[in-house]
């Protein structure tokens, strides 16, 4: 070393480390791993380079580290070829770091006669490594059972922390997690973080396998329906919230079928098989066991063979009674009767809607009476016409043939009138009708004047002085034309 170094570091040596108003700033304090490295550098680097560096450490021991000048450098034994200095800057690179090199390091020098100085430290740590996170069990049972996890970790200084599915769990420095009363979501997975100054490193997955169950049984009735038809095939679903998965029992109206499995079939099902259906769901891991709500099942026979029966015949008399009686085979649900197409109203209808009684019947009773029996799977209709005899009273049949009678006898004086009117049945004067020899046919020659074989009507035609009226029966002779004859003159 020359004169001027040796001055120099004389100087220094005798004034020390000066006040605040020539001190230094430098990063830190630092933090270093075993084996790394770490710099020590100024936030505010001497102007102009100084000509004389000299850095110390305080720790398990007080050592000049390194005297730095231009022609060259005084290393301490403990750190040569650990250092670097820069000249220029008048920083400091320590390499191969140990955990002796934990401590406090300062820097001085002198530029133009005026004494700088400055220091920081290191702390010099060993990394984070090995970090494993273990539960003291692992099969639990929900809001039964606790878990401890227990997270361990090579390194300086480890702080911990620990994570559910990624979530912060703790929010704080614990070794340990306990989890009281479990519930399904605490399954993990969980993780522990190790962390120090250096570096963090996380464990591996830790998983929990917690029982819970059976929640919300269910039945799902496949198909879907309020009513189902006889013979109809039917699907039943029980579900439910468990682990293990749960196992289930069928029951009817709370009476169990000894039927087991999370699906009941029913084919070709019948009304006898109608009721409530529940599931009963149950954990052999919990323990405990969970009952649906009821599902209806509803079974109706299809209509069939409807007729409508009554207490009389078709003909009934007036003033009777008829009960008509509806039934049919199956499932009734509803009948509802008709007549003629509309409402039935005005009679007599039991509670069932089973029977109409009419009493006393009328003339406006007869018609078409229909019964339509259904339910929600099926319907069919009867019929049955009533007729009402209702005999005329006397007093109207014996208008009925008095005016018949006045009917035909207006009817043949007027056909008479006119065949003579229009001289169809005239003959000429001084002339008989021929004689028949047939024996259905009858002649009446009528003289004007005196009987003869005739009969006396007055004057009927002035043109002619005989007039005749040939009568013809294809049935009549004898006692019967005589008798037709006198008809004949007591009209004309």
């Amino acid at each position: 070393m020359d004169s001027h170094a040796l001055l120099t570091v004389g100087i220094l040596s005798a004034i020390g480390f000066c006040s605040c108003k020539n001190e230094l700033l430098l990063n830190g304090p630092l933090d270093g791993a075993v084996g790394g490295s770490v710099e020590f550098t100024l936030i505010n680097p001497p102007s102009p380079p100084p000509n004389l560096i000299t850095w110390r450490f305080t720790g398990y021991t007080e050592n000049i580290i390194v005297n730095s000048f231009s022609g060259g450098n005084e290393t301490h034994v403990d750190y040569v070829g650990r250092i670097s200095v820069n000249k220029t800057t008048a920083s400091l690179k320590l390499r191969g770091l140990t955990h002796n090199d934990t401590g406090r390091y300062s820097v001085s020098f002198l530029i133009s006669g005026v004494g700088y100085q400055g220091g920081t430290s290191l702390t010099v740590f060993d990394k984070i490594s090995n970090v494993k996170a273990e539960a003291n069990q692992h099969e639990l049972v929900e809001f039964n059972s606790s878990v401890i996890l227990t997270c361990s970790a090579s390194g300086s200084y480890p702080s911990f922390r620990w994570f559910n599915r990624s979530a912060d769990v703790t929010g704080s420095d614990n070794r340990t997690l306990t989890v009281v009363n479990v519930t399904r979501y605490d399954t993990g997975p969980f993780q522990c973080e190790a962390s120090n100054a250096i570096n963090v490193e996380m464990s591996s997955e830790v998983n929990l396998t917690i029982a819970y169950g059976p929640d919300s049984a269910v039945v799902t009735v496949k198909p879907p329906d309020s009513f189902y038809s006889s013979g109809s095939d039917i699907t039943l679903s029980c579900s439910s919230e468990s682990k293990p998965a749960a196992q289930f029992q069928w029951a009817l109206n709370g009476t169990l079928l000894g039927r087991e499995g999370p699906e009941l079939r029913l084919e070709n099902v019948q009304a006898s098989q109608s009721g409530a259906y529940s599931c009963r769901a149950y954990n052999s891991k919990t323990h405990r066991s969970e009952t649906s709500s009821p599902s209806t099942i509803t079974v109706l026979e299809r209509i069939s063979g409807a007729a409508i029966t009554s207490t009389g015949g078709v003909w009934i008399e007036c003033k009777s009674s008829v009960i008509l009686t509806c039934d049919a085979q199956g499932s009734i649900i509803t009948r509802e009767w008709r007549k003629d197409g509309n409402p039935l109203h005005g009679v007599n209808i039991d509670e069932l809607n089973r029977t109409v009684s009419i009493s006393p019947l009328k003339k406006e009773d007869k018609g078409y009476y229909t019964c339509q029996v259904s339910n929600p799977v099926s319907s069919e209709t009867a019929s049955k016409g009533l007729i009402v005899n209702c005999p005329l009273p006397p007093w109207v049949i014996v208008i009925i043939v008095i005016g018949v009678l006045i009917g035909v006898t207006a009817v043949i004086g007027i056909s008479i009138f006119l065949l003579k009117k229009k001289g169809k049945l005239g003959l000429p004067k001084g002339r008989q009708a021929p004689q028949q020899n047939n024996a259905s046919t009858t002649s009446a020659a009528l003289p004007r004047a005196g009987l003869g074989n005739g009969v006396n009507v007055g004057e009927q035609n002035t043109e002619h002085q005989y007039d005749t009226i040939m009568l013809t029966s294809s049935s009549m002779s004898g006692p019967q034309a005589h008798s037709l004859k006198g008809q004949v003159s007591g009209k004309l």
